[in-house]
């Protein structure tokens, strides 16, 4: 089996330069008896039904971008309990 990136490509303007980004949205599986199979892991915004394939070791030009989210921050560990804490 051969996996491929399934990758969607945007267009934007930057200082008057058309610019590309690049978005990894799933993998396509090429089966040894040449069917195929899609995974999509996320649909883009303004998605507009096209996608390119890419070789796994192919990487496109630039980097996809990072989220604008902030991580949430983890949990706090709590120490461990004895057995003559737990009141049932």
């Amino acid at each position: 089996m051969t996996f491929k990136n399934l990758v969607h490509t945007t267009t934007y303007e930057k200082n008057g330069e058309q610019k590309k980004k690049y978005t990894n949205v799933g993998t396509l599986f090429i089966y040894d008896d040449g069917n195929m199979g899609i995974k999509l892991d996320s649909i883009p915004v303004n998605f507009d039904g096209k996608l390119a394939v890419y070789d796994r070791d192919e990487k496109p030009k630039q980097q996809p971008a990072q989220s604008q989210y902030a991580q949430p921050a983890p949990a706090p560990s709590m120490p461990p309990m004895k057995e003559q804490d737990i009141p049932f």
